[in-house]
Formats: structure tokens, C-alpha cells, sequence
């Protein structure tokens, strides 16, 4: 692998965003109401106890199991990034068998609040990656602090999926809407990293 530069790698979809906020909603109150395999009551009260359901949920489901034509083309969208991040990396990408994670998440009006930059993957960069995408969330940004230092404010864009290495921290900025800013998050690391033991069952291929 080289040592580069810090870098973005996005698509824009052509999905059908009204279909995909119902469809997303649909799947939370089927949540809500305990309809999801593998979800006990202490998740489901851990979860009601929270401001973010479905994103309190997150490893209890991958929403790329889903059978959605949106999200089937937000996976494609998502493999294509990693190998074109791969390449950016000199990374051979069929080497990492690499294992995808995804969630969705409902977020209310919010100011936002720098003591709340966190990473995923225990901050681990390259070769692992993390990203979003965006269903309903114009006008915002999401504010990177890259490598420790500067804060960058990613444009969020409708129908946009970004992609970029981990151990970079990030924030989404301040919504001022009554309506739910929504997204789907996604994590993704080489098989290799997952512990065999590990039997949660909400990672998937990326093939």
C-alpha cells in the first residue's frame, strides 16, 4: 500500500428517493414492533430509549439484506468505490475479501456538536472504509477532521454516496428541518479483521 493523501470517492445514483424513504420507514416501525429476526426486547428497549432507532440497531441487522432495487444499486455503487479506492491505495481488492456492514439512520433537528466527531472501525485507515449515503439530507454537511487536524465540511447532495478511508473522524452538521434527515451508513473491512467467534451474522461480502 502507498501513503496518499486523503481522499473522497463518490457516486450519484439515479434511485427513486420517495420510494426509499417509505420502504425505510416501513422497515423502523417493523423494528418498533419487535418484527425483525435476531432482536430481543432488552435491544428493542435499549433502542426506544434513544433518539436514533434504527441506528441503535445497527448490529442487530445489514440493511444490504434487504430486498430493495435502492439498495441493490446503493451496494453496486458502494463495491465499484472500493476498488476504485483500491486502486487509489494500490490495494489488490479481490485479496481483502472484503466484508460490508449498513444501516440506516433517522435523525431530527440538531445543532451540531464538534464533541461528537467519532470514527468506525476503531479508527483503524486504510485498509478498511467507511461512508454514507444521502436520501434526505439537503441542506447539511458532514464535517471530517482530517488527519487530526483540519475540519472539512462534505456538501451533502441527495442520491450521493461517498466513500473514504477510516481513522478520520466525522460529525454530521446541524439539520434545521422538521422532516427526518435520513441516511444509510456503511462500514467495510477484509474478512481477516472479523474474529471467527464472531457470530452476529450482520456482515455480508462485497463482492
Amino acid at each position: 500500500m502507498i501513503n496518499k493523501e486523503h481522499k473522497f470517492f463518490d457516486r450519484y445514483l439515479k434511485n427513486n428517493l420517495d420510494d426509499l424513504k417509505i420502504f425505510l420507514e416501513k422497515r423502523e416501525n417493523e423494528m418498533r414492533n419487535g418484527m425483525f429476526l435476531g432482536m430481543t426486547e432488552e435491544d428493542l428497549s435499549y433502542a426506544r430509549s434513544t433518539t436514533c432507532f434504527a441506528t441503535a440497531l445497527s448490529t442487530k441487522y445489514n440493511i444490504f439484506q434487504l430486498h430493495n432495487i435502492n439498495i441493490y444499486n446503493l451496494y453496486i455503487a458502494i463495491k465499484e468505490m472500493t476498488a476504485e479506492a483500491c486502486e487509489y491505495y494500490n490495494i489488490d481488492f479481490k485479496e481483502q475479501k472484503y466484508m460490508i456492514e449498513g444501516w440506516f439512520n433517522f435523525d431530527d433537528e440538531g445543532d451540531y456538536n464538534p464533541n461528537s466527531l467519532h470514527d468506525h472501525l476503531g479508527g483503524h485507515g486504510i485498509p478498511c472504509f467507511h461512508g454514507y449515503y444521502c436520501v434526505n439530507a439537503e441542506p447539511s454537511v458532514t464535517h471530517y477532521q482530517i488527519n487530526r487536524e483540519k475540519i472539512f465540511e462534505n456538501l451533502n447532495k441527495n442520491n450521493r454516496a461517498i466513500l473514504s478511508e477510516t481513522g478520520h473522524p466525522h460529525v454530521k452538521g446541524s439539520w434545521n428541518s422538521s422532516e427526518k434527515r435520513i441516511t444509510i451508513a456503511y462500514d467495510i473491512l477484509p474478512l481477516r479483521f472479523l474474529p471467527e467467534e464472531d457470530i452476529s451474522q450482520h456482515w455480508i461480502p462485497l463482492f
